[in-house]
C-alpha cells in the first residue's frame, strides 16, 4: 500500500454507505463538493491567512509603484528588487500549505481512479490481453466471483494474477509505487513477465458524448472546480 493509499479503506466505507441511497453519478458529484471545499477549507485553516494577505498587498504595491516609475532603468534596480521580494515572500508563505492541502485530494483522486474507472467484462465476453514479452498463452478465466489471468511461460511456472479489483495494468514495482500501489500488486522477476494489460470494459456516468467525456473526471471535475470556487470567494481565502 502506498502512502496515497492509506486513506483507500476510509473512502470506501464512506462510499459503501452512500452507494446504500443514491447512483454512482450523484456519489461521484457527492466527493467533488467534498474535495473541492474541503480542500480550499483545509488551505485556510493551515496557512498565515493575515500574513497573505499582507504580502499581497506589498505585491501589489511594489508593482505599482514599479509601474509608476517613470525614470531611467538603472534606478529602478530597488523598485525591482521590491518587486521580486514581495513576490516570493507570497509564493514562501503559501507553498507549504498548499502542498499539505493537496494530500488528502491527491489520496481522494487515486482511491476514485481505481475504484470509478473499470469494471469486469460479461463472463461470455473475455477482455484483450496483451503481455510483454509474449507468452505461449494467456487465458482470461471467469469460472468464479474473482476473475482470474493465466499466463503460460516457456521454462517456467504458470502465473497466476487473481483481479480481487477492476485495474487493467500489472506490472513490476515501480519507483513510484511507494506513493501510489497496485491493489493488485506486482510481477515477479522470477516470472520473466514485464507487464500485463487487460483491455477492460471503461465505466460511464454520462448518456452521451465520446467515451473520454463519459468517464468520472466528466463529473467529478467541473463539479470540484465550481464548489472550490464557490468556496473561494465564500470562505475569503487569500
Amino acid at each position: 500500500m502506498g502512502i496515497l493509499d492509506l486513506p483507500g479503506p476510509l473512502f470506501a466505507a464512506i462510499d459503501s454507505l452512500m452507494a446504500a441511497l443514491m447512483p454512482a453519478g450523484a456519489r461521484l458529484v457527492i466527493w467533488a463538493i467534498m474535495a473541492g471545499a474541503g480542500t480550499l477549507l483545509l488551505y485556510r485553516l493551515i496557512s498565515p491567512q493575515a500574513r497573505i494577505g499582507q504580502a499581497k498587498r506589498d505585491a501589489r504595491e511594489a508593482r505599482r509603484r514599479l509601474n509608476e516609475f517613470d525614470g531611467e532603468f538603472a534606478e529602478a534596480g530597488p523598485l525591482i528588487r521590491g518587486q521580486f521580494s514581495a513576490a516570493f515572500r507570497h509564493l514562501g508563505l503559501v507553498l507549504i500549505p498548499t502542498l499539505l492541502s493537496m494530500l488528502p485530494l491527491l489520496a481522494l483522486l487515486t482511491w476514485i481512479d481505481h475504484t470509478y474507472s473499470y469494471d469486469f467484462p460479461d463472463r461470455d465476453d473475455p477482455p484483450v490481453m496483451m503481455v510483454e514479452p509474449e507468452p505461449d498463452f494467456a487465458e482470461w478465466i471467469a469460472d468464479s466471483d474473482i476473475p482470474l489471468v493465466r499466463i503460460g511461460v516457456a521454462g517456467s511456472e504458470l502465473v497466476e494474477i487473481a483481479l480481487t479489483a477492476p485495474i487493467p495494468v500489472i506490472e513490476r514495482r515501480q519507483w513510484w509505487n511507494w506513493l501510489v500501489a497496485n491493489p493488485l500488486g506486482y510481477l515477479s522477476g522470477e516470472t520473466g513477465l514485464e507487464r500485463v494489460s487487460i483491455d477492460l470494459p471503461q465505466r460511464a456516468y454520462l448518456p452521451f458524448g465520446p467515451p473520454w467525456m463519459r468517464s468520472w473526471l466528466a463529473i467529478l471535475l467541473p463539479t470540484m472546480v465550481l464548489v472550490s470556487l464557490l468556496t473561494y470567494r465564500w470562505a475569503r481565502v487569500e
